[in-house]
C-alpha cells in the first residue's frame, strides 16, 4: 500500500486551524462559542427555551420510501455490526460498495453479507487504501455512507462525504482533538445547508429508557441541574497480540483501541457516551477540566487504563467523570444527574428520586416489551436516520451534541496526560492534531520509545512537546 501524507488525506479541507467555524453551528448557539464572562449562575436555572425537545419517531422499522444504496467505510467488527444494524432497520436498503485498508476485514464482511443477506458486493465496488473512502463517496450511485473507521479519521471522512452529497452514519467520536472536532463541525454546517443527514453512533439517544428520561428531565422533574456523575468503569478492553509479520503501523491499526493517536484514549472512545448523555440532557457547555489517570495494567498500547475528571460546566455545574479498564474492580457504566428537586440515574434502570430518596418515576420495561418488537438502540439509530432521509429532513442535532462531548473527552485526556487544567475556549482554538504527518503500513523509527504512556507532570509535558514537534 502506498504512503499518504496528512495533507493528501485531508486535501481540499479548509478547516485546519480555523476555530471560528465552530461558533456558527446551527442548533447549539452559544454552546460552541466563547464562554460568557458572567459568573451569575441564575441564567442557567432552566434549560434554554430555544432548544427544542426532540423525541425521535421510533417504531419497529423505518418508514417505506425510496431505495437507499449505501457504501461501507471501515469493515472491522463495529463496521460489520453497523452494516447489519442498518439492514435490520429498514426495508429496501442495500450495501453496494466497501472500503478498508485491510483486505481480510473487508472480505470477511463481504462474505457475511453474501451468505446471510444474499447481498453480493461486486468487485468493481471494492476499494482498499487510505484514500479508499473517497472512491466510495465519489460513486454517484451511492446515497448514504456508513463510517466505522478509527476515530482519528471520522471528521475528515464525514466532511468529504457531505461535500459529495451523501447522507452519513458515523460512529463516535466526532473527533479526538480540536482540529478534527472543528472539521466535523464545519461538515455539520455544510450538511444543514444541503439538507443532508449526519447520524452518530451515540446510540443512547435512541434507547427508549434514555428518551423517556430525557423527556422528564426537560419537563423539570429534577429541577435545575446542578451536577452529575458519569462512569464507564469496566474490566480490561479487548486487544490484539502482535503477530511476527505485522509492521509497527499494521500492529497499531489492528489494535487501534490501544493507541492514543488512533482512538483518542478510552476517555473518548467509551466515556464519550456518558459525557454525551449529560451534554444531551443539560445543554450546558464545558468550561474547564482537571483530570488524572495512569497506565497500571494495560497489556498493549500507549493509552491509560484509568481516568478521573473534574469537569466544570456553565454556571458552576460540576460533573465527576470516571473511566477505567482494569480487571478485578467494581464495574459501573452509568450516568447520574443531580437537580435541585431530584436525582435521575440510569444505573439499574432509569429512575428519578426526590432528594429524600423517594421514587418519583421509573421507566417501565414491561410496557416497552408489550408495545415494541424492536428495542435495540443500535438498530433504532439507523431507523431514525432512514426516516429522516426518506422524509426529506436534515438531521444534525445529535452530531452537534457529540462534537461538544468529544471535545470534553479530549480535554480530559490532555489534562490527565499533563496534569494541567484545560480550558474549553483555549483548547477549542488550539491547533492540536493527533494525525501523523504520514499514513502508511510500514515501520516507525524509534517505535518503542515514541509510543509510551505519558506520566503526569513536567515529564509528560516534555514528552508531549517532543511527540507533537
Amino acid at each position: 500500500m502506498e504512503k499518504i501524507s496528512r495533507r493528501q488525506f485531508i486535501s481540499n479541507s479548509a478547516l485546519i486551524g480555523t476555530a471560528g467555524v465552530v461558533g456558527g453551528v446551527a442548533g447549539t448557539g452559544s454552546l460552541l462559542s466563547s464562554c460568557s464572562s458572567s459568573d451569575n449562575s441564575a441564567q442557567f436555572n432552566l434549560l434554554p427555551s430555544d432548544i427544542p425537545v426532540i423525541i425521535p419517531e421510533m417504531g419497529d422499522k423505518a418508514i417505506e420510501g425510496k431505495p437507499l444504496r449505501t457504501g461501507m467505510i471501515g469493515c472491522g467488527d463495529r463496521g460489520s455490526g453497523a452494516a447489519f444494524n442498518y439492514l435490520d432497520a429498514a426495508d429496501n436498503v442495500s450495501i453496494v460498495a466497501m472500503a478498508d485498508i485491510f483486505p481480510d476485514k473487508l472480505e470477511r464482511l463481504r462474505t457475511r453479507l453474501r451468505e446471510r443477506r444474499d447481498m453480493p458486493v461486486p468487485d468493481n465496488k471494492i476499494y482498499y487504501g487510505f484514500d479508499a473512502y473517497k472512491k466510495v463517496c465519489d460513486d454517484p450511485e451511492i446515497d448514504t455512507v456508513i463510517i466505522a473507521t478509527p476515530s482519528i479519521f471520522h471528521a475528515e471522512q464525514v466532511r468529504y462525504a457531505i461535500e459529495k452529497g451523501k447522507h452519513v452514519f458515523c460512529e463516535k467520536a466526532a473527533g479526538i482533538d480540536p482540529v478534527s472536532c472543528r472539521t466535523y463541525s464545519a461538515a455539520i454546517r455544510q450538511a444543514q445547508a444541503k439538507g443532508l443527514c449526519i447520524q452518530t453512533g451515540a446510540q443512547r439517544h435512541h434507547q427508549r429508557g434514555y428518551i423517556e428520561s430525557y423527556r422528564r428531565v426537560r419537563e423539570g422533574m429534577i429541577g435545575r441541574i446542578v451536577g452529575g456523575v458519569v462512569k464507564w468503569n469496566q474490566g480490561h478492553m479487548g486487544f490484539q497480540d502482535r503477530q511476527p509479520q505485522w509492521t509497527d503501523m499494521e500492529y497499531m491499526f489492528r489494535d487501534f483501541f490501544s493507541w492514543n493517536w488512533l482512538c483518542g484514549d478510552h476517555v473518548i472512545d467509551q466515556l464519550v457516551h456518558n459525557l454525551d448523555v449529560f451534554q444531551w440532557f443539560s445543554h450546558l457547555k464545558p468550561v474547564s477540566v482537571v483530570g488524572m489517570g495512569s497506565q497500571l495494567q494495560r497489556r498493549t498500547g500507549d493509552i491509560f487504563d484509568n481516568f478521573c475528571l473534574d469537569i466544570v460546566y456553565e454556571g458552576g455545574v460540576r460533573v465527576n467523570a470516571q473511566a477505567r479498564q482494569i480487571d478485578g474492580c467494581a464495574n459501573d457504566v452509568s450516568e447520574t444527574i443531580i437537580g435541585t428537586k431530584g436525582i435521575w440515574t440510569s444505573k439499574n434502570g432509569w429512575t428519578i428520586h426526590d432528594l429524600d430518596g423517594n421514587l418519583l418515576w421509573q421507566y417501565d420495561r414491561d410496557t416497552e416489551k408489550e408495545q415494541y418488537k424492536q428495542s435495540d438502540p443500535y438498530v433504532l439509530e439507523h431507523m431514525d436516520l432512514v426516516n429522516h432521509i426518506r422524509s426529506g429532513k436534515s438531521m444534525t442535532l445529535e452530531a452537534e451534541t457529540l462534537v461538544i462531548s468529544s471535545l470534553t473527552g479530549a480535554m480530559g485526556r490532555e489534562s490527565a496526560y499533563t496534569g494541567l487544567e484545560i480550558k474549553y475556549d483555549e483548547f477549542l482554538a488550539s491547533n492540536l492534531s493527533l494525525m501523523p504527518e504520514e499514513l502508511h503500513l510500514g515501520n516507525v523509527p524509534d517505535f518503542e520509545k515514541r509510543f509510551v504512556p505519558p506520566k503526569m507532570g513536567r515529564l509528560a509535558r516534555s514528552q508531549t512537546r517532543q511527540r507533537n514537534a
